[in-house]
């Protein structure tokens, strides 16, 4: 082979290699549009759904708490409506999350013995949520967009590869860092280490089972999740018993005044606000 046709050949190869770069790059999404798009197909399915939360310390179980979700998202629009169905003293309970313009979230906990709802402030979003290994802080809506957010080198384990993607928030969280493993084939949030300070060990742990999950409306019905503190034998199991996923949920239902309603059911309103007119309830 002479020098020119050996010139011509490698700019052939070397074109052909740039042209599937660029095309696999194209491809990638973004590390922030990434992990939106994995919390909101694994934990963020539009509807309402039961959940039980089993706490557990000194490996023993010491008490169970049962609730109903109703969740919905439009853009960067997310509210979220807990209300509480067990234990019989937490009947009433309820807490409405709702996202702000700037990302943040204002959490409102309505307890029937106040007979009024009130704020949670800053100061109290790291408290434990109800005795939980969750905190308040937890059930915030967060925008990935506004932190920052960069990959690290991909992982392997239990036969699945991940994606490895460090997220910082921008302020006035109690976390300094999360570190979010992604399952590459689902888009699937597997597990997230959550750190405060600059220590190599996060302070609890995550972990979600993906195992036999169900899809539906581009959603994971994700049933059983832990959330573990590190270096401590406490741990919640997030069971969730029973979920109808509703992409068209009426944002009218996230309202201080559905707050208030103690003994209505969600899965019951959500249907009647779905089928009145607006403004008739």
């Amino acid at each position: 082979m002479n020098r020119r046709r050996l010139a011509c050949l490698l700019f052939a190869v070397a074109a052909v290699g740039a042209l599937a770069g660029a095309r696999g790059a194209a491809a990638t999404p973004a590390p922030e549009a990434l992990l939106q798009r994995a919390f909101d197909r694994t934990l963020n399915a539009p509807g309402v759904r039961s959940m039980e939360l089993r706490i557990h310390r000194g490996g023993q179980l010491v008490s169970r708490r049962a609730f109903d979700i109703a969740y919905r998202r439009e853009h960067d629009a997310a509210q979220s409506l807990v209300r509480f169905t067990a234990p019989a003293y937490l009947r009433g309970h309820a807490l409405l999350v709702l996202a702000t313009p700037t990302g943040a979230s204002d959490t409102w906990l309505y307890q029937a013995e106040e007979r009024r709802p009130r704020r949670v402030g800053a100061t109290h979003k790291a408290d434990a949520f109800y005795g939980s290994d969750l905190s308040f802080e937890d059930l915030e809506h967060q925008r990935y967009a506004t932190w920052r957010v960069r990959r690290l080198p991909d992982d392997a384990a239990d036969g699945a590869s991940h994606v490895v993607v460090e997220a910082v928030p921008p302020g006035g969280s109690q976390y300094d860092r999360l570190v979010v493993w992604i399952d590459a084939a689902r888009t699937a949030v597997a597990r997230v280490d959550f750190h405060r300070g600059d220590g190599r060990e996060p302070m609890k742990r995550l972990t979600v089972t993906l195992d036999g999950v169900a899809e539906e409306a581009g959603h994971l019905l994700v049933r059983h999740m832990r959330i573990e503190q590190i270096g401590r034998d406490a741990w919640t199991d997030v069971e969730t018993r029973r979920i109808a996923v509703d992409p068209g949920i009426s944002p009218e239902l996230f309202s201080a005044s559905v707050l208030e309603r103690e003994g209505d059911d969600l899965y019951e309103l959500a249907t009647r606000h779905a089928r009145a007119p607006s403004g008739r309830r």
